[in-house]
């Protein structure tokens, strides 16, 4: 396999690795540049002047054998000055100055002088010099790592959370590696974007009134001052400070190199993790949806069961009360003719035994009569009561059938509870397949963008523009400028791309391939409107410092005034003129100008003489403030 080309900017990158080799070769460079400057400050500022260590060793770090050797020295001329700290370099300056004129004496070495002259001198020249190069080469290597380096994942509010003031909310698990690297990634844009402020802001630092205060200074430069015994000159430490933030702001580059490196491969692991839960989750999902299929099955035959049961129920109840009422007269009437049957049996027998004496009367007539009746009696009392046990048996039967219809209820009752608990599975189910399918579609559009050789090329350059200032929207003064020039330019649009700055720089072989390139895309429509709109997003998205002056000065030198006119007639001369509405309106004007009025009113009856001998009182907007008395005779002069 051959290795792969080597990549400058000013063509377009054609795989990670070639983004890779160039980043680890600049950081590399800027490591060497802030060793050899910083080498350049603690040991030619010391040969010099000769100033060495009394006990220096292999063990300590360069920085703290200087730091030790400069301390005597520039403690001792500072004390001669009863100075508490150096912190700026007029300070330094005006001591400088007073050994000069000879002010110490003969009590402060010339070595002393030399020192703190060397050490002003390098602070001056690399502040000056050295460290905004530095910060521009910082600069150039996080914008190309925030250029090519993307997650494909966004996260609501990211700048607020990476800087703490909003709270984080936990991602899901799933996507964990894509939200980690994309957090990270804001986190080291923010250390770099720090380190490269305090980089540019330390040459005003240290020229301010307020100097370089030692507290403000990094843990490591305080613990090197308090180890060196240089509290007191917190002006020494100004370059360290760039020191220790580039190689913080170098590393943090490196992490996020080395993170990059391996996100892709992460990436991928994930997938395959989430392939594989995503089978899972879809055979739980397909058994919980045909078990509550099942489930709902059983339930709705059971209800219709149960309907019938409830109609035929509904009919029942009505005979069973006919059924209760009947054997409730059958059994009276049962019970009524038994009785009868018995007594009329027990005076039978006593009319056959009153028969069989001598002096018996003749019933012969009634005891026929008694005897038919108890036959009549032995007759119906049989067919009575197999009326009642039929009726008894119907009743039974309904008490059955309603027993078994409270059973059929509990049933069904169950079978919706159990329907209700397949239900919440199978919408658990669904949600978490849900949740996986969309975590994997996620994941597999983040490893389709990042394992695409030609990303740098199609992926990036695709997506739409964004404001690179937080909280400015899509139409601002470039984008509108952008616009009103494509429906202007007309043919003048590639000459105006040739005019157009690139920051990193820009080949002219790319720009000729990118004109050649857009010329060959566009054949319908208005085309020329087309080729132009294409030709200055392409521009605004290679150039990472675009403006909308760098778009007029472009069109200038085509000598395309006319648009320029109309740039400035359409964009910039409305925001004037809303600032002027501004300050017409501004609701204090009125106010200030009948003061004035009532003021100028008041001060022409003091000149007249109508006010005599009293207190006169200025109002303003802080009160009203007496002024001295104003007597007639004083005249007040004009001016």
């Amino acid at each position: 396999m051959k290795p792969p080309k080597s990549w400058t900017k000013t063509t377009e990158p054609s795989s990670y690795d070639q983004i890779y080799k160039f980043l680890e070769h600049s950081l590399n460079e800027c490591l060497s540049f802030i060793d050899e400057i910083e080498n350049e400050y603690y040991q030619d500022t010391s040969t010099s002047v000769n100033i060495k260590p009394k006990l220096q060793t292999a063990r300590r770090p360069q920085s703290v054998n200087t730091l030790i050797a400069w301390s005597g020295p520039l403690n001792e001329l500072r004390n001669a000055r009863l100075l508490s700290d150096i912190r700026n370099g007029k300070t330094a300056r005006d001591l400088l100055t007073e050994a000069r004129t000879g002010n110490f004496g003969d009590s402060i070495s010339d070595e002393c002088v030399n020192l703190l002259k060397n050490i002003l001198d390098k602070t001056n020249d690399q502040l000056h010099s050295k460290m905004p190069l530095l910060a521009n080469k910082i600069a150039e290597c996080m914008n190309l790592m925030e250029q090519y380096f993307l997650s494909f994942y966004d996260i609501d509010n990211i700048q607020e959370v990476v800087q703490k003031r909003r709270n984080d909310r936990p991602p899901d698990e799933y996507v964990e590696t894509a939200y980690t690297y994309e957090k990270a990634r804001w986190t080291h844009i923010f250390q770099v974007n720090k380190s490269i402020k305090i980089l540019s802001e330390m040459q005003q630092r240290a020229e301010d009134t307020r100097g370089i205060v030692m507290s403000s200074l990094s843990k490591e430069c305080q613990e090197l001052a308090v180890r060196c015994d240089c509290t007191s000159l917190s002006y020494i430490f100004a370059l360290p400070e760039c020191y220790i933030e580039a190689r913080r702001a170098i590393q943090a580059l490196r992490t996020w190199l080395s993170e990059d490196s391996k996100y892709t491969s992460f990436i991928q692991t994930s997938l395959k993790v989430l392939d594989e839960k995503f089978a899972d989750e879809k055979k739980n999902f397909e058994f919980a949806k045909a078990h509550l299929s099942h489930v709902e099955h059983r339930a709705d035959s059971f209800q219709t069961q149960l309907n019938k049961a409830e109609q035929e129920n509904e009919l029942n109840a009505k005979k069973f009360e006919e059924l209760e009422e009947r054997l409730d007269t059958k059994e009276r009437e049962y019970l009524s003719k038994r009785l009868t049957s018995e007594v009329y049996e027990d005076q039978l027998k006593k009319m056959l035994q009153a028969a069989e004496e001598p002096d018996a009367v003749d019933n012969h007539l009634s005891i026929e009569r008694f005897q038919q009746e108890i036959k009549q009696f032995a007759r119906e009392l049989p067919k009575l009561k197999a009326q009642m046990e039929t009726i008894k048996g119907r009743i039974a039967f309904f008490k059955q059938r309603k027993e078994e219809l409270a059973a059929m209820r509990t049933e069904h009752k169950r079978l919706a509870q159990e329907a209700q608990v397949a239900l919440e599975e199978k919408i658990l189910r669904e949600n978490e397949f849900n949740r996986v399918a969309n975590c994997r579609d996620v994941i597999r559009n983040i490893y389709r963008c990042r394992s695409t050789n030609d990303l740098p090329q199609k992926i990036f350059y695709s997506l739409p523009i964004r404001s690179r200032r937080s909280g400015e929207a899509d139409n601002d003064d470039l984008s509108k400028a952008i616009r009103l020039v494509a429906k202007s330019i007309g043919r003048d649009w590639t000459r105006l791309y040739w005019q157009l700055p690139f920051h990193p720089a820009r080949g002219q072989e790319e720009i000729s391939k990118d004109i050649e390139y857009i010329d060959d895309k566009y054949h319908r429509g208005d085309v020329h409107q087309a080729q132009a709109a294409d030709s200055l997003n392409k521009w605004r998205r290679f150039h990472t410092r675009a403006v909308l002056d760098d778009l007029i000065q472009a069109l200038r030198k085509v000598r395309r005034q006319d648009v320029v006119q109309t740039i400035e007639r359409r964009i910039l001369k409305p925001k004037i003129s809303i600032n002027d509405i501004h300050e017409d309106v501004d609701p204090r004007k009125k106010e200030i100008e009948d003061l004035n009025r009532k003021l100028n009113h008041l001060f022409d009856k003091i000149k007249t003489g109508a006010i005599t001998t009293h207190d006169t009182y200025s109002y303003s907007t802080i009160g009203i403030a007496p002024l001295r008395p104003v007597r007639r005779h004083r005249t007040l002069a004009t001016h």
